[in-house]
């Protein structure tokens, strides 16, 4: 059933205040056609069902970017759309940085037979909240380049281009953000929180 648009404004401005209800009600018409839209592009029903989870929790944790100017689906698509290319790049990049210097891989050890409780999803959702925090404190120098990384997924080349940097300073830069960020979310949950995540 489609959302009014004086429903979905008031479903957007409880969600800001972080009312979770408030958002299952605003995505849950929109839930299958993320998933549809990540299988199409991607191919595999479990990564699709990752990617769809991971642009829910991206566009909960990220609300306050949605200005109001198109439909929110119109949006939950673009984010969607950004999660299923950063994917796609990871993919491709496998090998050009460990594993380990990516701010997302917790995310790539994610148990899939885990059955997600709610409880567990709003921890997940708490952990997103608190990587994003770590971001945003970054110094300008590693922030920058991290969120060309993490949220634009740009590849190191792409980076290059667009910061001036050599490769070598920007890996550097790179695996010290990620380091103050996993500094800062182990200090807050413990060392073992982005592997539980």
């Amino acid at each position: 059933m489609r959302i009014s648009s004086e429903e979905e404004n008031q479903l957007v401005a409880r969600s800001r205040l972080g009312d979770e209800l408030a958002f299952a009600k605003l995505t849950r018409p929109l839930r299958e056609r993320v998933y549809w839209r990540a299988l199409k592009a991607i191919g595999d029903a479990d990564e699709a069902e990752d990617i769809a989870q991971e642009t829910m929790v991206r566009a909960f944790t990220r609300l306050e970017t949605f200005r109001g100017e198109s439909r929110f689906s119109s949006w939950l698509y673009m984010v969607c759309s950004n999660c299923i290319r950063m994917h796609l790049r990871t993919k491709r990049r496998k090998g050009a940085l460990s594993l380990d210097d990516h701010i997302y891989e917790y995310e790539a050890v994610r148990n899939r037979d885990d059955e997600v409780l709610p409880d567990r999803a709003v921890e997940r959702v708490q952990l997103f909240e608190a990587i994003a925090a770590a971001m945003s404190q970054l110094p300008p120098q590693y922030g920058s380049i991290l969120v060309l990384w993490v949220y634009e997924g740009l590849d190191l080349n792409e980076i290059k281009e667009r910061s001036g940097l050599s490769i070598a300073a920007i890996k550097s830069r790179i695996h010290r953000a990620r380091g103050r960020v996993k500094q800062e979310i182990e200090h807050r949950f413990g060392e073992v929180a982005l592997l539980a995540a």
